[in-house]
């Protein structure tokens, strides 16, 4: 992890890392769950080959937890969500957000002082995000829609781990252990069925 230098006001000069999401790619197979090779076209177009047979493909699937998948079509249509702490979209590396428009869902949420969390996917491919809903801080009657692929916990853990020269650091690492215990009380494979 790389950390730079940088002055904040008169006063504080301080370190600062970047927080990235985790990408997750999966192998290109056949139907069969065949691995494939992407061979770039060049004067045609783009084709997969699997190695050992020879065997050409103009179409790949994804290869997850063993089977042959095909990436998801056109935008979500619904949302079965799950009540959360709101304290758990703060750890939510945010990829895409969404503003709601709804008086009734944003009554209901401050009222209960919960969000609302799901699983999601915004056009064709692989990628399924955590969706959070809160009630926007700033835009009363409006709510927010967070999504990504990634903890923040998930990341600092690794980032503060990986520091050993001090051992401030060590103890904000267990500072931010038992924070995680606190809020990651939902686990992504129980949402994410691909």
């Amino acid at each position: 992890m790389v950390w730079f230098n940088i002055q904040v006001g008169e006063k504080h000069k301080v370190k600062y890392t970047p927080l990235n999401p985790i990408k997750k790619e999966y192998e290109s197979c056949d139907k069969e769950g065949n691995i494939l090779k992407k061979v770039s076209g060049k004067f045609e177009r783009g084709h997969f080959i699997n190695e050992e047979t020879g065997e050409k493909h103009d179409k790949a699937f994804k290869l997850i937890k063993g089977k042959a998948s095909s990436g998801f079509t056109g935008k979500i249509a619904k949302l079965d969500v799950k009540e959360v702490s709101i304290n758990e979209v703060d750890d939510l590396l945010v990829e895409k957000e969404f503003l709601v428009d709804s008086q009734k869902l944003y009554d209901e949420l401050i009222k209960d002082n919960k969000s609302l969390l799901s699983a999601g996917w915004f056009g064709n491919g692989y990628k399924a995000y955590k969706v959070y809903i809160e009630a926007s801080k700033l835009y009363k009657g409006y709510c927010n829609m967070k999504c990504g692929t990634t903890s923040k916990s998930e990341i600092i853990t690794d980032i503060i781990g990986e520091v050993t020269e001090s051992n401030r650091l060590k103890e904000k690492l267990a500072e931010v252990e038992l924070t995680i215990q606190r809020v990651n009380q939902v686990n992504v494979e129980d949402l994410i069925a691909i």
